[in-house]
């Protein structure tokens, strides 16, 4: 079983196509590339429907190009969105098992986030102290300063 990434460009093809009819041609149009593509008769051509309703929607009216999984199996394509991944029945002990740790994970992250709250309201408390303690002013108050102390200059003329 062979499996690759395809690209293909429907605006090509689509621009010369009336508007309405667009979103039917786009699939043939797609079709007929895969079945190019991997030397295969159009008729062998799968498209998952995920995809196809993506190309109905999205694809027919934005025009950009489709990236399309393809795996060829005893001359049938099989043409998936990409970047997707099989699905897995929910009864499997696989599935079931990756539940437990996701929501054991989401209760650590939970109590995580408690504990690090606390420590930038700790450590902003403790850059206030430093400042009282050195007279220091934060930025905001400084430039007030300077521009209270500074003296308009009458321009020479």
């Amino acid at each position: 079983m062979q499996s690759r990434v395809i690209t293909i460009n429907i605006r090509k093809y689509l621009v010369r196509q009336p508007r309405s009819k667009r979103s039917r041609k786009a699939v043939r149009y797609f079709r007929e590339r895969i079945a190019h593509y991997t030397k295969t008769e159009p008729d062998n051509v799968k498209i998952d429907t995920g995809l196809n309703a993506m190309i109905i929607k999205h694809y027919s009216r934005r025009m950009t190009p489709i990236k399309a999984n393809v795996s060829i199996d005893k001359g049938i394509a099989n043409v998936s969105r990409y970047g997707t991944q099989p699905t897995k029945p929910a009864d499997s002990k696989e599935a079931k098992s990756k539940d437990v740790k996701k929501e054991g994970k989401k209760e650590e992250k939970k109590e995580g986030k408690k504990e690090t709250n606390a420590e930038p309201k700790q450590q902003k408390q403790k850059v206030e102290e430093r400042r009282k303690e050195h007279g220091a002013k934060n930025p905001s108050e400084r430039n007030r300063a300077e521009a209270a102390n500074t003296t308009k200059q009458e321009p020479k003329g």
